[in-house]
């Protein structure tokens, strides 16, 4: 791997985890304030929408242009880092204890991503693997 795809790559999970902090955080900042309106949440919550939506625009047309990741990887990538900000948020801005269930969930989430990816239980039981049509986008 060339120096320019490791940037690329770098930039690549950079922008798709500011923009998942901001979707994040946007869904959990109203979370302490018991007291708010529909509409006093919303206000409160829509600015991180946008900024998500920003950031996650630019790391799809890198991700796109450089050819970096699959749709497929695109959201293992995306339930991996909501999964490990959720829990961040809870543990210091919720100040909710993190338990071991919890850290357990994500092995059994990546376990899970790492037998799906890797056809395991398929080969197991020598079930045949369908073969996806590639799928070519016109860059006209």
């Amino acid at each position: 791997m060339d120096i320019h795809k490791i940037f690329q790559y770098i930039l690549f999970i950079t922008l798709f985890i500011i923009a998942q902090s901001f979707s994040m955080w946007g869904q959990f900042v109203t979370l302490p304030y018991k007291e708010l309106s529909m509409w006093q949440a919303y206000k409160m919550a829509i600015p991180f929408a946008w900024l998500d939506w920003l950031f996650m625009t630019f790391t799809i047309y890198v991700g796109d242009k450089y050819e970096l990741v699959t749709p497929t990887q695109d959201t293992f990538l995306l339930i991996i880092i909501q999964f490990t900000l959720i829990l961040l948020i809870n543990q210091y801005y919720l100040k909710q204890k993190i338990y071991r269930s919890d850290i357990i969930a994500f092995f059994v989430i990546l376990l899970g991503f790492f037998i799906s990816f890797n056809h395991i239980i398929s080969n197991i039981f020598n079930i045949t693997i369908p073969a996806h049509p590639a799928t070519s986008v016109s860059k006209t």
